[in-house]
């Protein structure tokens, strides 16, 4: 795989990590993580450090070194227009000089008033606010409407509406005693920003209605858990019955346009909706039927209050700094945030997410040789001409000069590795067990980087509509979000692209997507800790889990409702499914008692995080038969060892491999956010609960039955 690179500096890593006072088999996550968390504080611009932030950070500063450098010649224009977004960003003397007015130039344009309502305005319509704000920012207020992959028959495209999150927690919200402290300083920071636009207002009053009304939406919200549930129905009408409300819905229902909710939505873009032949998936109907109870029932003051706050809490952060230091204020206070995001880091990021595979292409350019981007090219040249799909191997490219067939034969050992686990399962029956594999075969792979980014005009068409107006970046941002959302909207009469990329190379994360059945491992997660430590074994315990993590998810509590094209179906026997069942409720059960000393009146919520704590499990087993498929085929791949680590066997560094990259901190109050309303277990979880469900880890350290890593029941489904 690797080849025989200098492992001293990853065997430095490795070692400084451990904590060798700590017994492997008392708490294998303080063992192998311990010295690294004794020197990695969280930074004071953080409320999380770990692995994958470190990544993120060095990612931005290369990516910032980029945008910095002096323009060359013949760049695409899209490149141009990402540098152009990043200069306007940094430019915060220009924000000041404008003062509020961009604000209020929105605020009119959605027919809200300047300044906080008192009363409600005369012309005041629910529908209409939320429908511009939709079709002018982006913003999902009070509902979501977005266009996306119809779930039972992924060939095509609908109009999916469904709830939103107030603004702040809906867990925070509905327990305002548990978390007083958040309440407390959401409602200052709502009556501050209120006060610093307009000091006349009455700030206080404003935030009682904001807070007050947020409730009463989360108290009308589908928990998560009843949307996590097999009970939880999508419902599909037409837009006329929607408008009619014939799902059964109350009286109230006919008070409020809902088809000029849905006009406005759409408004200016290529797309005009038939009422009887356009169909509508509504994803939480009981949610729709109550908001309209509650907006009936609500003095439209306050509603309109709550709309005017949620445009105007949206867009003042591009405006006065001042603005942008309450929110840094409120984010110390609930967060534990000690020291403001630089400018140049937020900027960074917001040009990354505008104009990712612009930035990809830079990065490519500079982390590639000569030889291997002229190859990429090449290929992507056939790939535009030919119009077609390439095999799997030619379509995807790696970053970092690492060798692209390595990281797709670990995605396929991974496959294969999981499909022999498949065939010796007890529990599953022969009719699921093919339809299992099959879709376990038509998991598509995205590795790296698209082969058509590095050709400029491939690359251009793609930002041909966005337009970037230096040095004026709240005018830039209404026009990039415009140009976004009309393509999104736009999608409805097209067929979804079934080959298309859900995140860019500059992405240090992994994916998977049911609906589109891949698995993506952008470039910028295949680096060293995760990937090209020179030693097979720390692979596959590392990006190999993670791979096998994203493959896992496909037959997660929520993947397995999903069949080999991506399309929601029952495809699984009864009793299969009351096997499966009994399994998943183990770990759900297993992971719901474990608790942090940090926050020792929190536990985990084993259901919310149940899909990945499926994915941990069946990653790390997939992962480890994965290498020991490589070592049948490479048996050199089993005689690498790591300077200062001679007695450690391979398949002790792949558990090190696996545990390190989960090594973090983080603030107290970052760490109870995730406990309350994260679907992932915080990283020592993800470790302790793991590896405690493996034999194969606990023969590896030697952990005696009944030890705490070696516990005598073990969790096992995939």
């Amino acid at each position: 795989m690797i080849g025989n690179l200098d492992n001293s500096p990853q065997a430095s890593r490795i070692i400084s990590s451990l904590n060798k006072d700590v017994e492997p088999c008392t708490d294998f996550y303080e063992f192998a993580c311990g010295g690294w968390i004794k020197k990695n504080p969280v930074p004071e611009w953080a409320t999380s450090w770990d692995q994958l932030a470190r990544l993120r950070e060095r990612l931005v500063s290369d990516l910032r070194e980029l945008l910095e450098m002096p323009d060359e010649e013949g760049l695409p224009s899209s490149v141009l227009k990402a540098k152009a977004l990043y200069r306007t960003c940094v430019n915060t003397d220009k924000l000041e000089s404008e003062g509020i007015k961009p604000i209020q130039r929105i605020l009119q344009e959605l027919s809200l008033p300047p300044t906080p309502p008192v009363e409600v305005s005369s012309n005041f319509s629910w529908e209409l606010v939320a429908g511009r704000g939709r079709r002018l920012l982006g913003l999902s207020v009070l509902l979501s409407v977005q266009v996306a992959e119809d779930v039972r028959n992924t060939s095509r495209n609908r109009v999916v509406i469904e709830q939103v999150s107030p603004g702040f927690s809906e867990r925070y919200l509905l327990a305002p005693e548990q978390f007083a402290h958040e309440l407390e300083q959401y409602h200052k920071y709502i009556r501050d920003m209120v006060a610093t636009a307009d000091p006349p207002t009455n700030a206080t009053a404003f935030a009682d209605d904001i807070v007050d009304f947020s409730k009463s939406l989360a108290k009308i919200m589908t928990p998560v858990e009843v949307r996590r549930s097999g009970t939880h129905l999508f419902h599909e009408v037409s837009v006329q019955q929607l408008v009619q409300g014939s799902g059964g819905g109350p009286a109230q229902w006919k008070e409020h346009k809902w088809e000029k909710y849905l006009e406005l939505v759409f408004a200016n873009t290529s797309v005009t909706l038939d009422p009887s032949a356009d169909r509508v998936i509504v994803m939480d109907l009981p949610y729709l039927q109550k908001l309209a109870t509650l907006l009936s029932d609500t003095k439209p003051v306050v509603v309109e209050r709550f709309l005017w706050w949620s445009v105007f809490s949206t867009v003042a952060p591009m405006t006065l700094s001042a603005f942008r230091d309450l929110g840094f204020a409120f984010s110390r206070a609930v967060f534990g945030l000690q020291q403001r995001t630089p400018r140049w880091k937020s900027c960074t990021a917001n040009v990354n997410a505008n104009f990712g595979v612009a930035l990809s292409y830079l990065y490519v350019k500079r982390h590639f040789d000569q030889t291997s981007r002229q190859k990429v090219k090449n290929i992507a040249l056939t790939y535009v001409k030919s119009e077609v799909l390439l095999p799997r191997s030619e379509q995807f490219f790696v970053a970092e000069q690492v060798d692209i067939f390595q990281a797709i034969e670990m995605v396929e050992d991974v496959r294969s590795a999981f499909a022999e686990a498949v065939e010796e399962l007890d529990w599953m029956d022969s009719t699921t067990r093919v339809k299992t594999l099959s879709k376990l075969s038509a998991i598509r792979n995205f590795v790296g980087f698209p082969a058509w980014l590095l050709t400029a005009e491939q690359l251009d068409k793609h930002y041909k509509h966005a337009e970037v107006v230096e040095n004026s970046l709240f005018e830039t941002y209404l026009k990039l979000t415009k140009a976004a959302v009309k393509k999104s909207l736009e999608t409805l009469r097209e067929k979804p692209d079934r080959n298309r990329w859900v995140a860019t190379a500059t992405t240090v994360n992994a994916f998977y997507s049911a609906t589109l059945n891949s698995v993506t491992f952008p470039a910028g997660i295949l680096q060293p800790p995760f990937y090209g430590n020179g030693i097979e074994a720390i692979n596959y315990g590392s990006i190999g889990a993670i791979m096998g993590h994203e493959v896992t998810h496909g037959f997660d509590d929520q993947g397995r409702r999903y069949d080999a094209e991506g399309n929601l179906k029952q495809w699984w026997s009864a009793a299969t499914l009351e096997h499966y069942h009994g399994r998943v409720q183990c770990i759900v059960d297993q992971y719901s008692r474990y608790h942090l000393p940090q926050l020792p009146n929190y536990t985990v919520h084993g259901f919310n995080t149940q899909g990945e704590n499926i994915a941990d499990n069946g990653g790390l087993r997939a992962a480890l038969h994965a290498y020991t498929l490589l070592t049948k085929r490479e048996p050199a791949a089993r005689r690498h060892t790591l300077p200062g680590l001679p007695h450690y066997k391979p398949e002790q560094l792949f558990f090190l491999g696996f545990a390190q990259i989960w090594c973090g901190n983080s603030t107290v109050g970052a760490l109870k956010s995730k406990m309350v309303e994260g679907v992932h277990s915080p990283n020592k979880i993800r470790v302790i609960g793991t590896l405690s469900n493996s034999k194969e880890f606990a023969d590896a350290w030697q952990c005696p039955l009944g030890s705490p890593m070696n516990p005598e029941h073990k969790c096992v489904l995939w």
